[in-house]
């Protein structure tokens, strides 16, 4: 069948791989970014207050992505029930996120250089809301396991792509902007130009409408708790390493770090792999909260693991722990909460709400670390606290009633 004609009722190789593609192109769109991208640039603009502005750079991004993802979504939403489309929304997306790219190039001052960052996460969540969005939209919820599963797939991919970006001997800045704006268009234009949208569905009976707005909550709620354990240990997690070894050499060059980015990348391998499997089998039993209690369990313990890890190795293993955990869970969880979505009507919207989840814990997770002070204390009772959260976020997402 070309792919010109997929009608995406059922996920077909073609939707699948295409999709995919998008989803991980979106990753590449903001990981460079943000990892590298994003510092080197208020390294020169912002001189002796790099750092104070880099922190009004994430903080001020955030609160933009959090309020453009909840908006666009909600457009999309509009646009999906008057023309069956979301495809005008991803697109103009990625032409904001261009010139936002420009835009960043020629900043020169910290003024012009945060107006670039809120341009950028508007085009990303330009893009992200709907493109999340259609999941729900095609998917059957026979089939959002391994689809859900397959995504993440995208986290390593983007972070493979700042490695590209920044390779040696690709020429000046101007020049690793645009070979990032070529990969991440190239990996979500195909989709976007390629896919044909089913009719959009009548909202339910307000009944189950109102059951589902309950269980949305706490799906909220217990992937909220998650994410902020999530994003702990990927803020935190190379001075963790640190603290285990004390070891503080290791940063005096990219290259005395090296074992502790390997042992990082070991972690993320694993964790894809078992997310994938994970997502293949609960649609074969097409029960998901089995996985997400089995996911938080695993989480909790590999981060108490790391609590008490007193050498390398049992530090690795607590990492790759917590972190399979966690990449199990946020895919199992999207799948679920693809099916909790109260009406087809408003599906951009509330992934959307969801995706506060995302952004949100990007301010938690650090204000707890400040309140704890690690750094002083040692990080046994942060990740204990962690670990705490991880499993009133699991128990929480047994509590959700209307789909198994």
């Amino acid at each position: 069948m070309p792919l010109s004609s997929l009608r995406f009722s059922s996920p077909g190789r073609g939707f699948v791989l295409l999709y995919a593609l998008a989803y991980s192109g979106m990753f590449v769109s903001f990981m460079p970014f943000i990892m590298v991208l994003l510092p080197l640039k208020v390294t020169l603009v912002g001189g002796d207050n790099a750092v104070v502005l880099l922190s009004a750079g994430a903080l001020g991004g955030a609160g933009v992505a959090s309020v453009a993802n909840v908006l666009f979504g909600a457009l999309s939403d509009r646009s999906y029930r008057r023309g069956g489309s979301r495809r005008g929304w991803i697109l103009a997306g990625l032409g904001v996120l261009a010139l936002g790219y420009a835009a960043l190039h020629f900043s020169d001052s910290p003024a012009t250089l945060l107006a670039a960052v809120a341009l950028i996460q508007v085009g990303i969540n330009m893009s992200f809301a709907p493109l999340t969005a259609i999941m729900a939209d095609e998917v059957p919820d026979a089939h959002k396991g391994v689809v859900a599963g397959l995504l993440g797939i995208a986290h390593p991919v983007g972070a493979f792509s700042a490695v590209v970006v920044t390779a040696p001997g690709l020429g000046g800045e101007g020049v690793r902007y645009a070979l990032l704006c070529l990969l991440f268009i190239g990996m979500i234009a195909p989709f976007a130009a390629l896919m044909r949208e089913a009719a959009p569905l009548p909202p339910p009976p307000e009944p189950l409408q109102e059951r589902r707005r309950r269980d949305f909550a706490l799906a909220w709620a217990s992937r909220m708790l998650l994410q902020v354990a999530g994003n702990g240990i990927a803020t935190y997690g190379f001075f963790y390493f640190l603290w285990v070894l004390d070891r503080e050499d290791l940063t005096k060059s990219s290259a005395d770090a090296n074992p502790i980015v390997a042992t990082m990348t070991v972690s993320t391998l694993v964790a894809v792999a078992l997310t994938l499997a994970a997502g293949r089998l609960s649609d074969r039993v097409m029960r998901r909260k089995p996985f997400l209690a089995g996911a938080a369990c695993a989480m909790a313990a590999g981060l108490v693991t790391m609590a008490f890890a007193r050498s390398w190795g049992m530090a690795a293993i607590g990492h790759a722990a917590a972190l399979s955990g966690l990449s199990v869970f946020l895919a199992m969880h999207s799948a679920l909460a693809m099916q909790l979505l109260p009406s087809p009507e408003h599906r951009g919207r509330d992934l959307g709400i969801l995706n506060l989840t995302n952004t949100l814990p990007a301010m938690v997770a650090p204000l707890l670390a400040l309140a704890l002070d690690p750094e002083r204390t040692g990080y046994t009772v942060w990740l204990i606290a962690l670990a705490i959260g991880t499993l009133a976020g699991g128990g929480i997402a047994l509590a959700v009633r209307t789909q198994d």
